[in-house]
């Protein structure tokens, strides 16, 4: 992670600010416990003007500054102060047990406000971790390779069989 967090602050400083802000939410649904993605991706939203952007992503941070206070009021104002909908956008994978208090709290009251307001609070599966690699994903036994070959081995020979029976009827018939 420590080597993405580079790429991501080298992409800002040479104003690929885009490219920053999706490589942080993909490290952020692959960890979304870290809330320091989380205030690093508002940071980065405030820093270029988008306020309610900054604010959906400093949700769950305590608001120790007027920044972070402004900024959350203007996202919350911008869904009606719909906790459903905050909810849906914010989509945590995580697990709240791991986050801090406020966050905690914070998420409690945004579910409680769906289900007063929607009748429905979204549940998010945890993110279960991906492999790394295209290779980690499976790495075919010397079993996988046999039964492979065993099945394309039994349609050709369905195949040739099928073409030498049309080939025996046309004879027949003929």
């Amino acid at each position: 992670m420590k080597k993405k967090l580079e790429k991501i602050d080298f992409e800002v400083e040479n104003g690929l600010k885009f490219k920053a802000s999706d490589r942080l939410r993909n490290l952020i649904q692959e960890n979304p416990n870290e809330t320091q993605l989380w205030n690093k991706l508002a940071e980065l939203y405030y820093e270029s003007g988008f306020l309610d952007s900054a604010g959906k992503y400093w949700i769950l941070t305590e608001p120790t500054e007027d920044r972070i206070k402004k900024c959350v009021e203007i996202y919350e104002k911008s869904v009606n102060y719909s906790g459903y909908q905050i909810l849906q956008e914010i989509v945590f994978r995580g697990d709240k047990s791991k986050l801090s208090e406020f966050a905690q709290n914070k998420l409690t009251e945004l579910e409680a406000d769906s289900k007063k307001k929607a009748n429905y609070v979204p549940k998010f599966l945890p993110r279960v971790n991906k492999p790394k690699s295209k290779r980690e994903k499976h790495k075919q036994t010397f079993n996988d390779k046999i039964g492979g070959f065993i099945f394309f081995g039994i349609l050709i020979i369905i195949g040739i069989l099928i073409i030498i029976g049309f080939i025996t009827a046309i004879k027949w018939i003929f």
